[in-house]
């Protein structure tokens, strides 16, 4: 038997057992060769995001560091936005601005 098929039971076209038939004693029916089934691909993880954004809720005059870490204006919005490393988010979260809602997670 080859490494790519399996010996499984046979079933005839409703789903049921076949029975081996005793007048063919060299041949058993119910039992049949099948090909095995593929292995499911374990599933792909997304990559973790290079960065975490937050931003200031409104607009701000001037700009000011949190934990350290520099603003980057949007002169769209006339918001900060602050870049932040992923293992470094839980810190930024526990500043002041971040805690009383002057920054929030973008």
């Amino acid at each position: 038997m080859n490494t790519k098929t399996i010996k499984r039971r046979a079933r005839t076209d409703t789903g049921h057992f076949k029975s081996d038939d005793p007048k063919t004693p060299d041949v058993n029916e119910a039992w049949e060769v099948a090909e095995k089934p593929k292995e499911k691909a374990a599933p792909v993880k997304a990559p973790e995001p290079e960065f975490v954004w937050f931003e200031s809720r409104n607009t701000e005059p001037s700009m000011f560091e949190v934990a350290g870490i520099s603003p980057i204006r949007n002169f769209s919005n006339g918001r900060l936005e602050y870049r932040v490393e992923p293992d470094d988010a839980d810190r930024f979260s526990q500043n002041h601005f971040v805690m009383n809602g002057r920054i929030v997670r973008k």
